[in-house]
């Protein structure tokens, strides 16, 4: 690989770990049982937890490999662990404080690491071990240093911290550490997020988490740089999940009367007809621009008699509706300018049939979770009866008050 090649797979690697680091401190956040819990990036730890009054400092080893090297204990992650930790105990107090490395690697569980998987487990060999490789790795690093490239440089660091600690102190230590391997990589993470959505229907988590994410990213950020407070609070969390699941829930919106059947009594607006007759239209095109813009019209009343921000959003919803039908009416006039009627008449019921057959493919849905077609039908003829569109190129002049 060449050396730019090199920093560039560097740089990639560095992105994806920290932008790990932050949606395991989302998901992290999410699984605090307790209210008062908050969390932190890039302080004391990667990601560092308050919950109940108790820290835990966090560790983070992301790989995108697909089967990264078991954590053993000669792994350089393991010692180079221990050092943040370590150059981390002045500042924190280590009697009120754990410890966790969370790694997407598996862990050597056949050995006395196997201990730190539970906070309870005995760790006495696990310390006697420690030791025995931190000695092995400083007595082979200083007994080479006179060869100019002394081994374990990667870990020589973390070892000699350990070494350096005064035994009830690293006792203390290891008594507050557990590891989580084979945690999930930033591919799979944002599914997890999701899934701690569990007060919402399974069908919302996606899009909720999506939008979640979309703002703790902004609110890592913003830590980062000094625009709030270091700490994004689990309170913060939930008010914005609930703030959230409110705009999706407006959003998401039924299709009332996509299989009603029109009223038998129902007399349909003359101007809905008279358009029609105007292109030469069939009687199957009266028949469906009758049951369409009734059924677009009765789902607008639903609409605005529930929910006070749909009027507007329908007012916006016709202007699109407009700008689309006049973008092609425009074109159509230009075409049958100088026709004589039987051609614009014909071009006329082509574009009629278009507010049937195609609009709804060429034009946005009204919402996110919108597929029903009868609204865009049905209300190209809601504005056909106000004469704001229509099919003929000469409708207003032909059907306007003054005719």
């Amino acid at each position: 690989m060449t050396e730019h090649g090199s920093l560039t797979h560097a740089a990639e690697g560095a992105a994806l770990g920290f932008y790990f680091q932050s949606l395991h401190a989302l998901r992290g956040i999410l699984e605090q049982p307790h209210d008062d819990a908050a969390v932190c990036l890039e302080r004391l730890d990667d990601v560092e937890f308050v919950s109940n009054g108790e820290p835990l400092l966090v560790q983070l080893k992301h790989s995108m490999s697909e089967k990264p090297a078991a954590v053993t204990l000669a792994s350089r992650a393991l010692w180079r662990t221990f050092k943040a930790w370590i150059d981390v105990l002045p500042k924190v107090v280590l009697e009120a404080t754990r410890f966790q490395l969370v790694t997407v690697a598996s862990l050597d569980a056949e050995g006395v690491l196997g201990s730190l998987l539970t906070e309870s487990a005995d760790r006495e060999s696990l310390h006697v071990k420690l030791l025995q490789e931190a000695r092995r790795v400083v007595d082979a690093h200083e007994a080479a240093k006179h060869a100019g490239t002394p081994p374990h440089a990667d870990r020589v660091g973390g070892c000699m911290a350990f070494l350096q600690l005064d035994e009830d102190t690293r006792r203390s230590l290891l008594s507050k550490i557990t590891v989580r391997p084979g945690s999930s990589n930033i591919t799979a993470i944002s599914g997890e997020i999701a899934d701690c959505l569990v007060n919402f229907p399974p069908q919302q988590r996606p899009v909720l988490c999506t939008r979640l994410i979309e703002w703790w990213d902004l609110q890592v950020i913003f830590t980062l740089c000094g625009k709030r407070e270091r700490f994004i609070t689990k309170l913060e969390v939930q008010l914005k999940i609930a703030e959230l699941a409110g705009e999706i829930e407006r959003d998401e919106l039924l299709p009332d009367f996509e299989t009603a059947l029109l009223p038998t009594d129902h007399v349909p607006d003359s101007m809905l007809t008279r358009q029609i007759e105007l292109v030469g239209g069939t009687p199957s095109d009266v028949r469906l621009a009758v049951r369409e813009e009734w059924r677009a019209r009765s789902q607008r009343h639903k609409w605005i008699s529930e929910r006070l921000d749909m009027a507007s959003r329908i007012v916006k919803y016709d202007s699109l509706l407009q700008e689309r039908w006049q973008d092609k009416h425009e074109r159509m006039c230009e075409e049958c300018g100088e026709e004589e009627e039987t051609h614009k008449r014909q071009c006329g019921h082509q574009l009629l049939r278009w507010s049937y057959d195609l609009a709804h493919t060429e034009v946005r849905p009204f919402a996110p979770n919108w597929s029903a077609t009868y609204y865009v039908r049905g209300s190209y003829q809601v504005l056909a009866i106000d004469l704001l569109v229509g099919w003929h190129p000469d409708f207003r002049r032909l059907l306007g008050s003054n005719s």
